[in-house]
């Protein structure tokens, strides 16, 4: 539709007239804004109907009329009372949340807000029971659907979680392996094997059994999980061939294992797989290590394996991980599975997922678990699953499943005790004032840094302390190998490796190491050596490299010269000692600093500690009954005091204060230790927030 020149004008005009009019309102008082507003409503009808004279034929002569009109109608709207809204007819209500979870193998707990009318209808279920404590109702699982119809009345007022399916299914499932246990029939098992189990070690194989070969034995480190897989593989030795999966450290220790308790077994049935050559008609049993098994997994994926072990389980924590993708290819074929780790969960629950899975594919959604136990949080980035929640459902819900375990507290009562010493080094000989020490610390304290600058500040922190500690570490080492007794030192950095070494072979002491470049034949030979040689006296090792698979039960003093971010670590490596073929007692020493990367890293490993003990994977790790010495302490060092409850100091080794000069030393405790309870007051005001800036798992 064309326009002539004249409309087209007077329309230009018009716009042009207009805007000076809004202008003109703009800056107006309100009395002269209104009369101008007469004048020029007066004068744009007269421009209209000039206009709609002309333009009439083309049909836009309302032009102008409509578009205020509309504007009007607008306005109008939006100023006008809607009484459908709820914000201003019926004011904004809230409705009260709760959630169901599992407190035992029968009952369940309804947790949420007092509401009258709810709490009438508990009161009327059978099953009915009142916790006063945490001030919440609980009932029999045979009246759940009955409890969750009767809730449907009140969903305008009450929203409750009920319990997923699956929960239901498993914990209404009839649970007949406990019942069963005592019943199966062992006779097939290598008798040279069952004449070596203790008691609960039989336990264990019977409740493998009992789930068909697919379970999880998480018994504490050192209390023979090796013997009771190869009992349950054996057991199941018409479905074998047999892979072990391990890692590469041990792998030797595993074909000895076997050669132990499995005399039966032929030796040509074993087989170290290193390369495809490896694979042959009479593989009964491969033995191979995780990377290993990345490496050929098409090769393996071509072999059916009816048997599987994986040892440390918790190595596959991460489903994004190569290792975990490569073990389930290999696990998806296989009719058993048996998974052994004495620390299932490192720090937080998502780790127990993955190797849930492997035993039990279908188990649960990752999405669904990570919401229900892992306090599973959507944000713009995605879901955050780092929490824990649900714990003691978690708990249960994983023994009635898949999982064992004991610790050594309950079932083995003949082993020696194990005792915790905290050793405060010399203040004198950390050097805390350092230009990098200096800088890397006051990084931490700045408040403005993001979760990824204070990780990296808090790294950085960590590897200037080991350099920081390292004379006062060498200085304490020095007086243990003047005692003459064989004791085990832990180390992460290499720099603190090698002076300990360097200063043991000072002294002309034999000696082992091992850390990350030792490789497995060695290693299996060091350990030989400090096991059966009475003049090797010390075994210098990486916390990483040599915190697992090995037994050095031949020394009763363990020390760690470094903390580490991972208490299941700290745990595993103590245990190099504390496990079967102990006869003494044992000691273990951590070496800590002040104004060090201590401060930091002793309060987070306290925290992860209390999350796994709430979902049952307790490390029997307690800080409250610690012993405290103070090494060549002066009146001038802050205590590292915060690490403890308690504001006495005791003794360690053999009743005995170690220091320099003790008679001076004494003088100086008795001077310190009214001092020191502020100090325990003030350090101990660590809370959880101030460690969540920072994820030490994802450290290799």
């Amino acid at each position: 539709m064309s326009y002539s020149q004249d409309e087209i004008e007077q329309k230009r005009l018009l716009a042009l007239q207009r805007k000076k009019e809004a202008q003109i309102k703009t800056h107006l008082s309100s009395n002269s804004a209104k009369l101008q507003n007469n004048i020029s409503s007066a004068n744009i009808i007269n421009n209209e109907k000039k206009l709609s004279n002309v333009t009439k034929p083309l049909g836009h002569g309302n032009f102008g009329r409509n578009s205020i009109k509309s504007n009007t109608k607008f306005k109008n709207q939006k100023e006008r009372f809607n009484p459908i809204e709820s914000k201003a007819f019926f004011g904004q209500k809230s409705r009260i949340t709760g959630k169901c979870y599992m407190i035992n193998d029968e009952r369940f707990v309804v947790e949420s807000s007092y509401f009258l009318p709810l709490i009438e209808t508990f009161k009327k279920i059978p099953s009915k029971l009142y916790d006063i404590k945490s001030k919440n109702w609980s009932f029999h699982l045979r009246d759940y659907e009955s409890l969750m119809e009767k809730m449907i009345h009140f969903k305008s007022d009450v929203q409750i979680v009920g319990l997923p399916m699956k929960i239901l299914q498993i914990f209404r499932k009839n649970d007949v392996s406990n019942k069963t246990v005592a019943n199966i029939d062992l006779s097939n098992i290598d008798p040279h094997l069952l004449n070596q189990l203790m008691p609960f070690q039989r336990e264990g194989i019977c409740y493998g059994i009992s789930k068909i070969g697919r379970c999880m034995i998480a018994d504490d480190m050192g209390l023979g999980k090796t013997i009771q897989a190869l009992g349950i593989a054996h057991y199941y030795k018409c479905n074998w061939p047999l892979l072990i999966v391990v890692p590469s450290s041990v792998r030797y220790q595993w074909s000895e294992a076997i050669y132990k308790f499995l005399p039966s077994i032929p030796t040509h049935y074993i087989h170290h797989f290193t390369s495809i050559k490896d694979f042959g008609n009479d593989n009964k049993i491969v033995i191979t290590s995780y990377d290993q098994l990345v490496r050929s997994v098409d090769a393996f994926e071509h072999q059916t394996f009816g048997f599987v072990i994986l040892d440390e389980s918790h190595i596959l924590k991460s489903q994004k991980t190569a290792r975990y993708k490569a073990a389930h290819c290999i696990v998806s074929q296989a009719r058993h599975v048996v998974l052994l780790s004495g620390t299932p969960a490192l720090s937080r629950p998502i780790e127990l997922y993955t190797q849930i899975n492997l035993i039990m594919p279908h188990f649960m959604g990752y999405q669904e678990y990570g919401i229900r136990y892992c306090a599973g949080e959507k944000s713009s980035f995605g879901w955050n699953f780092s929490g824990s929640s649900n714990m003691q459902e978690l708990q249960f819900l994983l023994k009635r499943t898949c999982v064992i375990r004991r610790l050594k507290t309950d079932v083995l009562n003949e082993l020696p005790a194990k005792i915790r010493e905290i050793i405060i080094l010399n203040p004198d000989l950390i050097k805390s004032t350092t230009k990098e020490m200096v800088l890397t610390s006051k990084k931490l304290e700045r408040k403005v840094l993001n979760s990824i600058e204070r990780h990296n500040a808090l790294l950085e922190y960590y590897n200037e302390s080991s350099i920081a500690k390292q004379k006062a570490i060498c200085d304490y080492i020095l007086k243990l190998l003047e005692e003459k007794q064989k004791f085990l030192v832990f180390a992460h950095h290499r720099n603190v490796l090698d002076a300990i070494c360097k200063l043991v072979e000072s002294m002309n002491i034999k000696y082992i190491r091992i850390d990350g470049k030792t490789n497995p034949e060695c290693r299996k030979y060091q350990v030989d050596k400090f096991q059966d040689c009475d003049d090797y006296l010390v075994a210098v090792l990486s916390i990483t490299a040599a915190g697992s698979g090995i037994t050095l039960t031949a020394a009763q003093l363990v020390v760690f010269a470094e903390l580490f971010w991972n208490p299941g670590i700290l745990c595993q490596a103590e245990d190099r000692v504390h496990r079967i073929g102990q006869d003494d007692n044992v000691v273990i020493q951590y070496l800590v600093a002040k104004q060090t990367a201590d401060d930091y890293l002793w309060p987070l490993i306290q925290k992860k500690l209390n999350v796994l003990n709430e979902v049952g994977f307790d490390q029997n790790f307690s800080l409250q009954d610690i012993n405290i010495t103070k090494h060549a302490l002066n009146t001038k060092q802050k205590t590292l005091h915060s690490f403890i409850n308690s504001t006495e100091y005791h003794c360690a080794i053999d009743g005995k204060i170690v220091q320099s000069n003790e008679n001076a030393r004494e003088n100086r405790l008795l001077e310190n230790n009214s001092s020191t309870s502020d100090e325990v007051k003030q350090l101990m005001e660590f809370s959880e927030n101030d460690f969540n800036f920072c994820d030490w798992d994802e450290i290799e």
